[in-house]
């Protein structure tokens, strides 16, 4: 919400100060967001969508999904922030955000980016910025909670989702790639692969077609280790780490029979020369299936015995150790021993 709305709520300057010391969540200038049910009634239209289940409650997790979530609610607060500036004009009170002027985003602005990639419902893998990203033609300029780039988006590269004028999939997933590290950029292409969003080929379609030919090779780049049978971000951070250290023939999502009915499981990552079986730990995953962390783990726990008694070697890795070296030494290590014991055999 914005403070035009709060006011209209017949929250004033100090109504609002009082609130960001309780239920209220300030995100940016003049954007508010509620974050749970509080005990003073007074703060009732605040948060009264949450307790009739209309929204739900801002949630916290502790840890990098926080930030996250954060920015999140910061896009559709700029969304709705410059629907109230169209529809009633600049003159009407709304209050600009970080340093701007209402009429100097009238009509021009495109959300783009990462702040693009959110509202298309695709994955962050990491808080890589908290700023809400957009396009102006010809401004360059940031400001505290605002990221203004002025490179040219051709009117086919853009779309209108929420009432707001956003570059399409494609054109996000270029954009991402050329401006951000590969661990972000492939994580959103396997998504939108995963889901049938868009194909290689389209995306390329729109690289060709871009202005801007800047980290052109960086895209390229994240293309060709994209791949659509991957399942979690940290599946395919977990690719990109397996490319920066030189590790090769990991194929994702391979399934195994286990029994005479055809039951099957699948593993994240296989190396058959290697009989070596890679699972990443993303953030939450013990808490999928079941719902509950034992059951869920006593389930992997028996996934797993069942490869190692037929001779392959499970590697887990967790979330944190996709940003250490350790464990992709190990990998390393594995395959090379396979290697060294086939070409021994071999003579």
């Amino acid at each position: 919400m914005i403070t035009q709305e709060l006011n209209r709520l017949g929250f004033n300057h100090e109504d609002i100060r009082f609130a960001r010391k309780c239920c209220l969540l300030r995100l940016s200038r003049g954007v508010y967001v509620a974050k749970h049910v509080c005990a003073v009634e007074t703060h009732r239209p605040l948060w009264a969508g949450i307790e009739d289940s209309t929204f739900e409650a801002y949630p916290e997790y502790g840890d990098m999904r926080d930030e996250v979530t954060k920015l999140d609610a910061a896009v559709m607060a700029r969304c709705e922030q410059q629907f109230q500036r169209r529809q009633s004009g600049s003159g009407d009170g709304t209050e600009p955000s970080d340093g701007e002027t209402a009429s100097s985003s009238s009509g021009t602005e495109v959300i783009s980016h990462i702040s693009a990639a959110i509202i298309h419902g695709l994955p962050l893998a990491s808080p890589v910025t908290h700023q809400v990203e957009v396009v102006r033609p010809g401004i360059n300029r940031r400001f505290a909670n605002l990221h203004v780039r002025g490179t040219p988006i051709p009117k086919h590269h853009q779309g209108t989702i929420r009432g707001m004028r956003v570059t399409t999939l494609e054109r996000t997933l270029v954009d991402v790639a050329r401006a951000y590290s590969l661990e972000v950029s492939v994580a959103m292409i396997d998504d939108a692969l995963h889901r049938h969003l868009t194909t290689p080929e389209k995306i390329l379609t729109v690289l060709g077609q871009a202005v801007e030919k800047r980290n052109t090779k960086k895209v390229r780049r994240a293309l060709e280790l994209a791949d659509g049978r991957r399942e979690s971000p940290a599946e395919s951070i977990a690719a990109v780490r397996f490319y920066e250290h030189g590790i090769h023939g990991m194929s994702p999502q391979v399934s195994f029979v286990i029994d005479e009915a055809g039951t099957q499981i699948r593993v994240d990552f296989c190396h058959r020369q290697a009989r070596l079986i890679v699972e990443i730990d993303g953030l939450g995953k013990l808490y999928l299936g079941s719902g509950v962390p034992r059951e869920e783990l006593e389930r992997e726990r028996r996934r797993e015995q069942w490869l190692r008694d037929r001779g392959w070697q499970v590697i887990r890795i967790s979330w944190k150790e996709l940003f250490s070296e350790a464990k992709f030494e190990e990998i390393k290590l594995a395959i090379m021993r396979s290697e060294t014991a086939a070409a021994a055999s071999a003579r």
